[in-house]
């Protein structure tokens, strides 16, 4: 009897000895897991608001004469539950969660990064470095400026009848068509998941492939035997020196430099932004002025 009794106390031992070690193997992968299902979720979330951010600032370009600040400040009112809390007016404290944001704070929050990043381009502009960093860019596609022929404001409601007046009733029709293109740094918050997207994306700007564990991917250069891996810091200057303006939606301006400080910014001071697009467009409601172009 009292041999059966410690069998059975040693079976339990080894299936609870199991048990743990099969825990430690799938835990982290759990956790993963939910870490990155909850980031995507965040980033399609956020993916949606910037599609009503683009409407909002097409709206307001429509009616204020294609003032660009004016749409800036329409997609930032947008974006703003994108960035923080947004369901007060001055904020909440609570004991076991420290600060939250109202809509008060998280405004001035992104006006100032808003502000700071137009600067900050204006700046690289004037030293010659191509590439925008707006934390919200705007980007009017139509009309453009030789549309205009000179002037400096279009009477988009004069229209001709007769087909004689057919061509110019087409241009005159394009050219109050208001088109643009929001960019908006999103930034990306959930621990460990955060890293892990930023990472690929850039690796996939870079034209590089990155193997090896989730939590320490590698480049592999070489075919076969003659293969080597590449990881660490020789990883991510490899990344910095290959990211290059290899995609280009809508015709966009040079990207590179955008990349390389958004990789930067994530490598020093471990804050992790992909930029996200919409367009839309809408028939004018204000005459379109040459200075705004």
């Amino acid at each position: 009897m009292l041999i059966r009794i410690q069998r059975a106390v040693m079976r339990k031992s080894d299936q609870s000895g199991q048990a743990a070690v099969e825990s430690a193997i799938i835990l982290p992968l759990m956790v993963f897991m939910l870490l990155g299902i909850v980031q995507l979720t965040m980033m399609h979330q956020a993916r949606l608001m910037v599609e009503y951010a683009a409407y909002n600032a097409c709206r307001a370009g429509i009616v204020w004469n294609m003032d660009k600040q004016r749409m800036i400040s329409a997609a930032l009112i947008t974006l703003m539950p994108t960035f923080a809390a947004t369901d007060t007016i001055s904020g909440t404290y609570d004991p076991e969660l420290g600060r939250r944001p109202g809509i008060l704070e998280t405004w001035a929050k992104m006006r100032l990064l808003t502000s700071g990043t137009a600067y900050l381009s204006e700046l690289f502009d004037t030293l010659g470095a191509e590439g925008n960093i707006d934390m919200i860019h705007v980007e009017i596609l139509n009309p453009t400026a030789d549309m205009f022929g000179g002037n400096p404001e279009i009477h988009f409601d004069d229209f001709l009848a007769g087909n004689e007046h057919r061509e110019r009733n087409q241009s005159l029709r394009e050219a109050t068509r208001l088109t643009i293109r929001l960019r908006y740094l999103y930034w990306m918050r959930i621990p460990f998941a955060n890293w892990i997207i930023h990472m690929a994306w850039l690796a996939k700007e870079a034209g590089i492939q990155l193997t090896g564990p989730i939590d320490r991917p590698v480049i592999r250069v070489g075919v076969g035997p003659i293969s080597e891996d590449i990881g660490g810091e020789a990883r991510d200057l490899m990344i910095d020196t290959r990211v290059e303006d290899s995609t280009r939606p809508f015709q966009e301006e040079d990207r590179t430099n955008l990349f390389r400080a958004l990789w930067n910014l994530g490598n020093v001071a471990d804050l992790y932004f992909i930029p996200m697009y919409s367009t839309y467009s809408m028939r004018m409601q204000s005459n379109p002025y040459r200075n705004n172009l």
